[in-house]
């Protein structure tokens, strides 16, 4: 197994299939926008929600046990790096502490789902010149729409606005309310303003109804220093079918570092993420950042595993969860586990690579990342004294 790194050049795509959309940016002097960290910059802690004993946990009492105890494994690995906070239903809190480290604190909250990454708000930070009152920049949170995947089948959730309040709430995060509907899997961003955004979700006339490109594109720049949106068709063949939640494209890619982009490479023919997998390096190749600068795509092989009992698996090494110091990452007790998680480590240099079992958290549809929700730090602002 290996990675290959394509170092952006010519592209081979057809102009109908991507747009490359700059969008026009504040002086920097007078700039207010909210930034939209990326997954590697330094966080204040992780949030988690305890899966509640739901038909998509499982329908026995073994099978939602193997959901929680997949949970409390990510969340005890996170533990090790930056606080964590763990949401639990009112109905499970005597028991959370059978699965989950009692030094892991919890608040008792209703909710609809255990993937806070898809259902919850997106945190942003503020820019120097708005600070809360210790000096310390804002935290903002951008509260889009959510109606359960577009009304998917069996995944019919909740908007969880009572979460995102409660949150909102318990951090002080200035709540910014934006009729799109999004999830937090849909885009990838490097955090110098590039998104990497899914057509499939985004555009889906069940989610988004008469939605453009560009009206996607100018509804982030409404509330982030995105400047620039590079759109994809799409996730992985799984995600797309009936037990995905239908596009989400950081199981296809994501940023490593500003450039450097992770890209699951599927090379048998007879998957068809083979052919998504193509596709997407088409669409990438020749591209840049919002800056201008060319993006490096690091091929990552998906692992030897081709089906399991419901078709061909979705398995992938690029959807990651990093923290402060380390990234966790999924294995599959698959062949491929050891050299990806080689390409993992030094794609992310000087962070400590965590495997932990993934295969349960796929069986519930969806990545390791999408367990967790990022709330980033927030540095203050220079006083005189220290320039």
């Amino acid at each position: 197994m290996g990675v290959v790194l394509r170092h952006a050049g010519s592209s081979r795509r057809g102009s109908s299939l991507t747009a490359r959309t700059v969008l026009t940016r504040k002086d920097p002097m007078t700039d207010l926008s909210w930034h939209l960290p990326a997954d590697t910059e330094p966080q204040e802690r992780m949030w988690l929600s305890f899966p509640r004993a739901t038909a998509l946990m499982g329908s026995t009492p073994w099978e939602i046990s193997a959901a929680r105890r997949a949970w409390a494994r990510i969340a005890h690995e996170v533990a090790d790096f930056e606080p964590v906070t763990l949401l639990v239903d009112p109905a499970d809190r005597t028991m959370v502490h059978t699965y989950v480290d009692p030094i892991v604190p919890v608040i008792p909250q209703r909710f609809d789902s255990p993937f806070i990454r898809l259902t919850g708000p997106v945190f942003t930070t503020g820019p120097e010149a708005k600070v809360d009152a210790n000096g310390r920049r804002a935290l903002g949170m951008m509260d889009f729409v959510f109606n359960g995947f577009g009304r998917r089948p069996g995944l019919d959730y909740l908007s969880d606005s009572v979460v995102t309040g409660t949150m909102a709430q318990m951090t002080g995060a200035t709540r910014q309310l934006s009729l799109m509907t999004l999830e937090g899997g849909a885009f990838v961003t490097d955090g110098e303003g590039t998104v990497i955004a899914s057509e499939a979700a985004l555009l889906d006339p069940a989610r988004n109804p008469g939605w453009s490109r560009r009206q996607v594109e100018l509804e982030f720049h409404r509330y982030t220093d995105v400047r620039k949106v590079i759109w994809l068709p799409g996730g992985l063949t799984r995600d797309a079918g009936p037990r995905g939640t239908g596009g989400m494209v950081d199981q296809l890619v994501n940023f490593a570092s500003p450039t450097v982009l992770l890209l699951h490479w599927q090379d048998d023919p007879s998957h068809p993420d083979h052919a998504v997998s193509q596709t997407a390096l088409e669409l990438l190749q020749g591209e840049t950042d919002a800056q201008g600068r060319p993006l490096n795509i690091a091929t990552i092989p998906a692992p030897s595993t081709l089906t399991d009992r419901h078709g061909p698996v979705g398995w992938s090494y690029v959807n990651v969860l990093p923290v402060n110091g380390a990234v966790v990452v999924p294995s599959f007790e698959d062949e491929h586990d050891d050299g990806a998680h080689q390409v993992l480590e030094a794609a992310f240099w000087g962070r400590k690579v965590i495997p932990v079992p993934a295969r349960q958290v796929y069986e519930r549809g969806v990545g390791i990342r999408h367990v967790g929700l990022t709330q980033p730090a927030r540095p203050a602002r220079p006083t005189a004294s220290a320039a």
